[in-house]
């Protein structure tokens, strides 16, 4: 699969910043951000783009047990 395709490296980061992407799916995309700067890239800017809206989001209670 060719990383280096800005397409492909967003799809993949999509999923993996907003927590779709799981499994064996996963790991396998955490090893190669090491080495595919592509990936890295479009990871930031996923996060970047998603992190406005942690701001607003209120941390979930506490169960009372």
């Amino acid at each position: 699969m060719d990383y280096a395709k800005p397409e492909r490296a967003d799809a993949l980061a999509a999923q993996y910043v907003a927590g779709t992407l799981r499994g064996r799916a996963r790991r396998r995309f955490e090893a190669l951000l090491g080495a595919h700067a592509t990936l890295r890239g479009a990871v930031r800017r996923w996060q970047d783009r998603l992190r406005p809206f942690t701001a607003v989001l209120a941390p979930p209670p506490p169960p009372l047990r």
